[in-house]
């Protein structure tokens, strides 16, 4: 009789290293925050989650940006050639820029809750819009980036928390693998937020100063459906993305 473990589906992270800590890949169709603060490389872990999905493993997917524009990620994303704009036209990614700041004529997506990129806009309105994008593309794989702004829409933490705990079952229920980028006000991250609680799972990118010498590492706290060490794991942003060192056995 097999074990529980070995019956769970796997999403590959893309991630050297990462795969490994997370006995193969991480659960299918949940979704997992990564949190830190600026200059971490919670960007570019989406972006890679996404590129190397879609160019190694079959896995078209959606890049929904709630605050920089979507053509300034996918430019900065090319330092590392990872062209999202040539998966776009292909047809195996969707860059929904949700962002205040689109300039583009027919950027404006009109939905239930708000139109995209206005201050109306909530988890319902982003909702539609995900899974609009996802019926595109038939994506499998998600990145949100960031829920900060859209909660905003909420004056109730509550009414947030209940909104949140629907938004995240049906991402569950459209079949997508999500990845929610959280900013930390901290470089060392001590709180967690509403996603980092609610979500399947977490990634948390600390950076540390010691002596003038700054180390980046990631912390794994709570992963539903793996059984991962809770240990520090430094890690690398290269000209070919992050790269995770697992802990010795």
């Amino acid at each position: 009789m097999g074990s529980k473990m070995s019956e769970i589906a796997r999403i590959k992270s893309g991630i050297p290293g990462l795969d490994e800590v997370l006995e193969g890949g991480l659960p299918r169709n949940y979704a997992y925050a990564v949190v830190g603060a600026p200059g971490s490389g919670k960007t570019v872990m989406g972006a890679q989650f996404l590129y190397r999905g879609a160019t190694q493993y079959g896995d078209n997917g959606v890049y929904v940006s709630l605050e920089e524009p979507t053509h300034s990620i996918a430019n900065t994303m090319l330092r590392f050639n990872w062209n999202l704009f040539d998966l776009e036209s292909q047809g195996k990614l969707v860059l929904l820029d949700a962002s205040p700041h689109q300039d583009q004529p027919n950027a404006e997506l009109k939905i239930r809750g708000g139109s995209v990129g206005t201050e109306k806009f909530d988890l319902d309105g982003l909702l539609g819009a995900v899974a609009h994008a996802r019926k595109n593309v038939a994506a499998k794989r998600c990145v949100i980036d960031s829920l900060m702004s859209i909660s905003a829409a909420y004056t109730q933490q509550a009414g947030f928390r209940f909104r949140l705990l629907h938004f995240l079952r049906a991402l569950s229920e459209l079949e997508l693998t999500t990845l929610i980028l959280t900013e930390s006000p901290t470089p060392v991250i001590r709180e967690y937020g509403l996603d980092s609680v609610l979500t399947n799972g977490s990634f948390l990118l600390h950076t540390i100063t010691e002596n003038d010498v700054v180390n980046q590492v990631m912390e794994i706290p709570k992963m539903r459906g793996v059984k991962v060490q809770r240990k520090l794991m430094p890690y690398k942003i290269t000209q070919s993305g992050i790269e995770v060192k697992p802990p010795e056995q």
